[in-house]
């Protein structure tokens, strides 16, 4: 059975975490994704679905707790039901070196009541943790790698391994890696699935996600691509080309007329900034 995003899009809303507002929408969409994390800095990022009063906890384990509110932190509004914060906390009193940080990110209610990560997001607290927890290392000896995710590969997910290894040694800082580094474009924008790309058009419905310029393309905007018949498994026919010599078309792509975005595998081509930007949370 096949869905269009439309079909997608009227599906009844999975149990939302959290609380929810009149959209149906859990209040939080993606994060708190952590950036970076020094002594005198925290860097953050989350996505909402309505403009929220945060508050930020840090909580050193054996140290002083303190809790700062995220309310001069900029709110980046990118849809109807989508705002982007870009949290970036410059601290005053720095934070301990290998020591096991507790943080929390509470959403202030205007009845006063606040819920934490712990309510609306508990599957980033490891098992019997109260709250997510991030250790900043003195020396750089031990890194987690990755690259780009591809979601209908057959192999098991990268990521999902990787909380698993944590979670093993959840209470030793000493095991955390100071990094999480991701080398190459972290997802792979060309080579997407039919059904992957069926519900990135959905989610951009459901949020409202703003619509964009296609000037210069062959199609006018981002509704038009949507709409397309080509905008399933033939997005390499929408795609601009560019004319290269026969010599590097065979030394490096086997003869195949590439688009401008050099690959081999366009037919399902990310080709909005509203696509990627599910596309990455999804992912």
């Amino acid at each position: 059975m096949s869905y269009s995003p439309a079909d997608i899009a009227e599906q009844p809303d999975a149990p939302a975490a959290g609380n929810a507002d009149e959209s149906g929408l859990p209040d939080v969409l993606v994060g708190p994704l952590l950036r970076r994390i020094s002594p005198r800095r925290w860097v953050m990022w989350l996505v909402t679905c309505r403009p929220l009063d945060l508050m930020l906890t840090l909580a050193p384990r054996g140290g002083k707790s303190r809790r700062i509110s995220l309310a001069d932190q900029p709110c980046l509004a990118i849809g109807r039901h989508a705002f982007i914060y870009p949290v970036d906390v410059a601290l005053d009193e720095p934070l301990p070196q290998d020591t096991l940080i507790d943080y929390d990110v509470s959403i202030c209610r205007d009845d006063g009541i606040q819920s934490g990560i712990a309510q609306w997001a508990p599957w980033l607290c490891h098992t019997g943790a109260a709250m997510p927890s991030v250790a900043i290392a003195s020396s750089h000896r031990r890194l987690m790698h990755g690259s780009c995710r591809k979601p209908h590969h057959p192999v098991a997910d990268g990521l999902v391994r990787g909380d698993d290894w944590l979670a093993d040694d959840v209470d030793d800082p000493a095991r955390r890696p100071a990094w999480l580094l991701m080398t190459g474009d972290q997802i792979y924008a060309d080579d997407v699935a039919g059904p992957m790309l069926c519900h990135i058009h959905a989610l951009i419905a459901r949020l409202g996600l703003w619509d964009e310029d296609l000037s210069g393309a062959t199609l006018p905007d981002s509704p038009a691509l949507y709409a397309a018949d080509d905008t399933y498994y033939h997005r390499d026919l929408l795609l601009p080309d560019v004319e290269s010599s026969a010599a590097l078309r065979k030394g490096f792509f086997g003869g195949a007329r590439k688009p401008v975005f050099t690959t081999a595998n366009a037919h399902n081509h990310l080709m909005t900034l509203a696509a990627c930007r599910t596309f990455h949370p999804q992912t």
